[in-house]
């Protein structure tokens, strides 16, 4: 697993900074292992190996609406940050393990990581996203700030999911986040252009 872009934690946080925001990717990859394909992983077709990574955008990459107490209902659009602030944002992306044990520790973590975000003060919008070739997901989350965004982090639905992330994703997973104002650059896109940044040489 690569966990990057999280170089200013708290100290409470960092001794968790290898699996932060975990669950998150548990919770994308949830529908890919709830019968989606009868393919090991999720997978219904063979993709490229190059195509199949956190800095590239899959071709089929399905997504549902970035949703939430943040959007507007009317227009569909993340609302503007209060003047002078901004906002966290955090992207993931993984791809589950295959197996019977994987889908039975998915089955235990998956409840519990969706009634924490479903409840989680400071989230303010998320988008999940799902790729049948690759089998994999990704998820994209708002958040009011860097804080609310920790608080979740150390929460204990997210914790158990740390300590299972290793056992039920592929070491290919990636966490990240950035602030920023600018709404409208908050897109799934955006956050592989990001994964893509952390991977490329320093000049």
């Amino acid at each position: 697993m690569t966990t990057r872009g999280f170089d200013q934690m708290p100290s409470a946080t960092i001794a968790r900074s290898s699996g932060a925001l975990a669950a998150a990717v548990i919770a994308a990859l949830g529908a890919i292992l709830s019968g989606c394909s009868s393919e090991p992983g999720g997978k219904t077709t063979d993709a490229p190996l190059t195509a199949c990574t956190g800095g590239v955008l899959e071709a089929d990459l399905e997504a549902s609406p970035l949703s939430g107490p943040g959007v507007d209902p009317e227009t569909g659009k993340l609302r503007p940050p209060p003047e002078g602030s901004s906002y966290a944002v955090s992207a993931t992306y993984g791809v589950p393990r295959s197996g019977d044990a994987v889908m039975q520790r998915y089955v235990q973590i998956f409840g519990a990581v969706q009634a924490e975000l479903a409840s989680q003060p400071g989230l303010l919008a998320i988008q999940l996203g799902q790729s049948s070739s690759c089998g994999s997901g990704r998820t994209l989350a708002v958040w009011a700030s860097t804080d609310a965004m920790y608080e979740f982090v150390m929460g204990p639905a997210h914790l158990a999911a740390i300590d299972a992330a290793d056992e039920l994703l592929e070491p290919t997973y990636v966490v990240t986040h950035w602030e920023t104002a600018e709404t409208d650059g908050i897109t799934l896109a955006d956050s592989v252009r990001r994964i893509q940044a952390l991977d490329a040489p320093a000049p």
